[in-house]
């Protein structure tokens, strides 16, 4: 008797080289302009003022790679950096910094709009959530030889543990975390129905023989005392 055993798919290993150089070249952009941000006087920081008013349109991209502080900075540093460099191994330049940099974007200008004219909005954690909305989509469409219910269970888990706050801040902007995954779902989506055909390419099964198990029912009485 024959049974199908799953063998490797798309997940298996990476797919691109330099994940780890571009993700560390992220996280060095963060440090530089932030840095330039506190300690050399360049206002960085987008706010609908300066935005939507001023039309400095560039602050859109800038305020992504800047942090209120260098606590802030670090808080997001990790994770980016592990997110990153997973996201863009196996799924390429295009899905990060690519679309990572574009969820940065909308995000700030759908947060900018619910702000008044002088608040500012500053860090990257909103494309961190793009880059776990991202992944966690993309795990449980490719994952397919792991029952749906614990994929399900997985990505359940992992959200609670890592994207859920255990309390709330009002220096926090949520609405970015929010987004910034919502985002990572729909881009995640989109970038599989584009590449289906060779995400399922790498797709490998294989029939093996079931052994059949003989078991001796003899067992001799003074087994049972040992």
């Amino acid at each position: 008797m024959e049974k199908k055993v799953f063998v490797k798919n798309y997940l298996s290993r990476p797919i691109y080289p330099g994940g780890m150089l571009i993700s560390f070249g992220m996280l060095a952009l963060c440090f530089l302009l932030s840095n330039l941000n506190w300690n050399y006087g360049y206002d960085l920081i987008a706010k609908p003022s300066l935005v939507f008013a001023d039309g400095d349109y560039w602050r859109l991209l800038s305020s992504i790679f800047v942090h209120g502080d260098l606590k802030h900075l670090l808080s997001n540093s990790l994770m980016t950096l592990v997110m990153g460099h997973y996201v863009s191994s196996y799924f390429g330049g295009i899905a990060y910094p690519g679309l990572g940099v574009l969820a940065g974007l909308i995000i700030n200008i759908l947060v900018l709009m619910t702000f008044d004219h002088e608040i500012g909005i500053v860090g990257i954690s909103g494309v961190l959530y793009y880059l776990w909305g991202f992944w966690l989509s993309l795990y449980v469409k490719i994952q397919t030889h792991i029952p749906l219910a614990r994929r399900l269970m997985k990505v359940f888990i992992v959200g609670s543990f890592l994207l859920i706050p255990e309390a709330f801040e009002v220096q926090v902007s949520h609405l970015s975390h929010f987004l910034g995954f919502v985002l990572g779902v729909l881009f995640a989506i989109l970038y599989y129905w584009v590449n289906r055909r060779r995400i399922k390419s790498y797709e490998e099964w294989q029939m093996v023989k079931e052994k059949e198990v003989d078991f001796d029912y003899s067992v001799r009485e003074e087994e049972f005392y040992e």
